[in-house]
């Protein structure tokens, strides 16, 4: 629109209007001004068609549950494309308007049914589907398990001709899956250049106080599909202790009592006895996740996604395999959103919304705030 605009303007015009270098900046500038002034009109006619209920198509909702309630809710929303033509149910709900689908449909025909899965009636009505079917009315259908099932939901032909519902665990898969590596090996090795200064110089201060100890600390987690590897971290807690989980180490040293606060406050302590002075530096400014930037070079983990914890940690958790259809993270919402403020409950849901809501975009949303985070120590553990 933009060209033939200019176009239109120079033919008739004696003068050349616009010249020719700067063509591209003028169809750039004009393209924005007419996008803008036409979504602008679809936005006005669309409001105008909602508030008129104008053209709009109707829906009849079979079943008076929660999961239709949030349904009318989302339908009698201002910017829903849809009117809502009554619900069907024991009248038991303020919302239901109809006792008997018969009595709904009596004197007018809806543009759309949806059949929500209730105690009484767990499976697709073949009366109101057949109803459906000979008044060309689409028809909907709810089953009672939807809000356990990812958000990742899909219909697809099996073998060509078998229709069947296609729920994938997580977002990350396909493209997705091999864009998120591709830009896991670029960013692990572009940090591992820029910041092998660092390394070299943590790793000799290691070995100037400590030297007959490691300066790097190995540990069995877990990853994606349930893998074990042996993640890299530089060490932060004394030799006695390396290698022991907290309740381990707490006992060990005769203060078993520091293990209840230590969890109940994010699996942190302010004055840690288990570590050593310069290894709550490091904590303090997160150096001691560096090394892991070796594991997402190898491919263990990525740099967002879960935290990896160790299979003594995770094996207790329920939904863990819903965690663990993702690689884990140097980072993820948990370390985003409060850590330390958070139970340890608390960050695993985190961890799941992440397995079944990941974009690109909130990955890197997330590697900025985590940026941010450690510039001002804010969350460090």
């Amino acid at each position: 629109m933009a060209m033939l605009f200019m176009v239109f303007i120079d033919y008739f015009h004696y003068a050349h209007i616009f010249p020719a270098k700067k063509v591209p900046v003028y169809g750039f500038c004009l393209s924005i001004l007419f996008l803008a002034l036409e979504r602008s009109l679809l936005y006005l006619a669309r409001y105008i068609r909602h508030r008129n209920n104008f053209g709009l198509p109707s829906v009849l909702v079979i079943g008076d549950n929660e999961t239709a309630r949030l349904l009318v809710r989302d339908i009698e929303r201002p910017s829903s494309s849809y009117r809502l033509q009554g619900v069907v149910g024991d009248g038991r709900l303020k919302w239901t308007t109809y006792k008997t689908f018969d009595e709904a449909v009596a004197n007018f025909l809806p543009n759309i049914i949806i059949q929500v899965t209730t105690a009484t009636k767990p499976k697709v009505d073949n009366k109101i589907l057949a109803f459906a079917q000979k008044h060309y009315i689409d028809f909907k259908f709810v089953p009672s398990d939807i809000n356990g099932l990812s958000d990742h939901v899909e219909m697809e032909l099996f073998m060509g001709d078998i229709p069947m519902m296609s729920v994938e665990p997580t977002r990350l898969v396909g493209w997705g899956r091999f864009s998120k590596r591709a830009f896991d090996i670029f960013a692990s090795l572009f940090g591992l250049i820029i910041l092998s200064p660092i390394l070299l110089i943590i790793y000799i201060i290691q070995k100037i106080l400590e030297p007959k100890a490691p300066a790097t600390f190995h540990q069995t987690r877990l990853t994606r599909g349930n893998h074990q590897f042996q993640l890299y971290k530089f060490r932060t807690i004394r030799m006695k202790y390396n290698g022991l989980t907290p309740e381990q180490a707490f006992k060990k040293m005769g203060q078993p009592e520091l293990v209840k606060q230590y969890r109940n406050n994010g699996d942190f302590l302010d004055n840690d006895p288990r570590m050593t002075p310069i290894g709550r530096q490091l904590r303090r400014l997160s150096l001691d996740e560096l090394p892991q930037l070796f594991n997402v070079l190898k491919g263990d983990i990525s740099l967002v996604g879960p935290r990896a914890l160790i299979p003594q940690e995770l094996n207790q958790y329920e939904k863990k395999h819903v965690i663990l259809n993702v690689k884990s993270g140097i980072t993820g919402l948990a370390q985003i959103s409060g850590r330390r403020d958070l139970p340890w409950e608390q960050r695993r849901k985190l961890d799941i919304y992440y397995v079944q809501h990941w974009s690109f975009k909130l990955d890197i949303e997330i590697l900025f705030k985590t940026v941010w985070q450690v510039f001002t120590s804010r969350g460090a553990v």
